[in-house]
């Protein structure tokens, strides 16, 4: 009895291990079905990566355009810089380094590393995200050329057979050629000859080590380890990738060793290969930045832009600065524009006697023939739209003296002192807080009073990029607004507390299409969230230092912290909301007599666009009510 059972064991587990013939049968099937799969997938991908041209992948690599909300060209992002490079300019440092960040396989592979496809595959799979993309810099090239921008498994599968035709039809360094020609380096810059140009104003060939690594590891992250927005962020990734180069066996170890010890050096691009730059440039390829990281991409070179921008509020605006930075430092180029904001001829001339009366300080600088910006007064204005769905949309903006410098001052850092008034004053009106600890007229004697833990807690919930907080030794400065904040931060901050508390993030870019038509990116249109407690925000809202009279404009002036400028706010519902900041990019070189003129000039010059933009918006409002009688 025992053997038996046994036995019957034995016999149980051969079935289990034995193949019969109709698992063989099953098996094999399925091997086939696979097979078939693999076959037809392989045959529908090849069918349709031939009707692709692959005459242009050779050809002339056009910029991002830049429209306004009409649709209307303003300008073209990536400047001029496409005259076609060739092998001879490329320094071997400049190969290696892209080759060594980029695709270290590149010059062995037929334009698809397999390994690397599988194991994208699987990590995609069992994230059941799309979260790695495997891709050499033939598929880089093949996503550009063609537009391939969706991240889906059919994308990728194109992607790859489209890299092998291209392998097929050019060389490697044609294929190098192609793909540094086109891919975006940050600063309106599409293109290896058009970045070398702007952040450190040489050709292509005088690059040295350092430079070739830093551009290499520029393009993983433009906004991010930009060295003229992050120095230690671009070294960062300057020295990664020379380690790289040295693993590779690009360079020795010594070589490695005296590149990162070198410093970063930028210069500026000089002559007319800065003639494209604008205003609205700038800020739209921050935005541009910021989109791409949300999306997943590396970059959003060669799009066309379309924006909120308003043409003739924006034009209307860059004369109406110049104008009011002329005056201060010629008191003889007074505006006439100004007297319009003055009832009567009489207080017009008063105004004026009294603004030329103010002394300017000796040795100011003026404007001259040339373009030469470098310590010249500056200002940062921005009009935003405050109508039913339209608020928060940039209409005009400018952000210096002259675009060609590459600065967006709104980006820069200034001490808010009193303009920070409002944050603080929110934070008090928080629940729990009890509007009995604001004084109105001391911001310290507040802060004081909610302490320092609920204070910083406030403006970290905030997330003001590269603002840097006070500890808690020198919690006085925290209270009196007297830490670095964007320009841009504390302008959306405050535009936020007048709109409910509400994330309205002043945005320029309204969505962006693929040279091929196909919309890649949009706005959604839907009301932000709650960024500030509306309680607390609308509270703020009516408190000192805002200055807020039944049917006039929310006004805020006060001088920054620094002394090196003055911040005006003008907000009306239903209309526009003004920014200005006027100063100097240098506070140690601000003038005590300075001030008084900052302070009429950046409230008259707010006020004067405030007026002028409502008048055109009202004008373009009526003429869009009458056209379609008239046709």
């Amino acid at each position: 009895m025992f053997y038996s059972v046994n036995s019957n064991r034995r016999k149980r587990w051969y079935r289990f291990l034995c193949i019969g013939r109709g698992k063989l049968v099953a098996l094999g099937a399925v091997l086939v079905g696979i097979a078939v799969l693999f076959l037809g997938g392989l045959v529908f991908y090849t069918v349709r990566a031939m009707q692709y041209d692959m005459d242009a992948v050779v050809s002339e690599p056009g910029g991002s355009m830049l429209f306004d909300a009409e649709r209307r060209p303003i300008a073209l992002l990536s400047g001029t810089l496409h005259r076609p490079l060739t092998r001879e300019e490329l320094p071997r440092d400049l190969v290696n380094a892209f080759v060594a960040r980029e695709d270290e396989q590149f010059f062995t592979h037929n334009g698809v590393v397999l390994s690397g496809v599988l194991r994208s595959l699987f990590r995609n799979v069992s994230s059941l995200s799309y979260k790695q993309g495997a891709s050499t810099i033939t598929m880089q090239l093949t996503r550009h050329v063609y537009e391939l921008r969706a991240k889906t498994l059919d994308r990728k599968l194109l992607e790859a057979m489209l890299a092998q035709r291209i392998e097929h039809h050019y060389d490697k360094y044609t294929i190098l050629l192609q793909y540094l020609s086109r891919i975006y380096f940050g600063q309106s810059c599409d293109g290896i000859r058009a970045a070398a140009r702007c952040y450190f104003d040489k050709e292509v060939s005088q690059l040295d080590l350092g430079e070739c690594a830093t551009l290499a590891g520029l393009v993983r992250g433009p906004s991010i380890f930009n060295p003229r927005r992050s120095m230690k962020a671009a070294v960062q990734v300057r020295n990664e990738t020379l380690e790289r180069m040295e693993e590779c066996g690009f360079i020795t170890p010594e070589q490695c060793e005296a590149a990162k010890a070198e410093d970063i050096v930028l210069r500026s691009p000089s002559g007319d290969e800065v003639g494209g730059v604008s205003y609205a440039a700038l800020w739209a390829q921050d935005e541009l930045e910021e989109i791409a990281e949300r999306m997943g991409e590396k970059a959003m070179g060669g799009v066309n832009i379309v924006t909120t921008l308003n043409l003739p509020v924006q034009q209307m605006l860059e004369q109406a600065v110049e104008r009011a930075l002329s005056a201060v430092e010629q008191p003889s180029l007074y505006p006439e524009e100004w007297n319009a904001l003055y009832a009567g001829e009489e207080a017009a001339a008063e105004a004026r006697k009294s603004f030329m009366r103010l002394r300017r300080p000796a040795g100011m600088k003026v404007r001259g023939e040339a373009n030469d910006v470098a310590g010249l007064l500056q200002a940062c204005v921005v009009v935003v739209d405050t109508r039913r769905r339209r608020v928060g949309q940039v209409l005009a903006l400018v952000s210096g003296r002259s675009a060609t410098d590459g600065r967006n001052r709104w980006l820069e850092r200034s001490c808010p002192g009193r303009n920070a008034a409002p944050l603080l004053f929110a934070c008090a009106c928080m629940p729990g807080s009890g509007d009995h600890h604001i004084v109105a007229r001391d911001m310290v004697a507040t802060g004081r009073a909610l302490g320092y833990d609920p204070v910083h807690a406030f403006y970290t919930a905030l997330k003001a990029e590269g603002c840097e907080l006070p500890d808690r030794e020198h919690e006085d400065d925290l209270y009196a607004g007297n830490f670095p904040m964007r320009r841009l931060d504390l302008a959306r901050f405050l535009f936020s507390l007048q709109n409910h508390g509400r994330d309205y993030r002043l945005s320029l870019v309204q969505s962006l299409w693929g040279r091929n038509g196909a919309a890649l990116y949009a706005t959604d249109g839907q009301t932000p969230p709650e960024f500030i407690r509306r309680e607390s925000a609308d509270a703020a809202s009516t408190l000192p230092p805002f200055v807020c009279a039944e049917g006039e404009p929310v006004v805020l002036s006060e001088p920054m912290a620094d002394g090196a400028g003055h911040w005006v706010m003008l907000s009306k519902p239903k209309g526009v909301c003004v920014f200005v900041w006027m100063g100097v990019d240098d506070s140690a070189a601000a003038a005590p007599e300075l001030r008084p003129l900052l302070a009429r000039a950046s409230l008259l010059l707010a006020r004067e666009v405030f007026n002028t933009a409502r008048a055109l918006l009202r004008a373009q409002q009526e003429n869009s009510k009458e056209t379609p009688q008239a046709s």
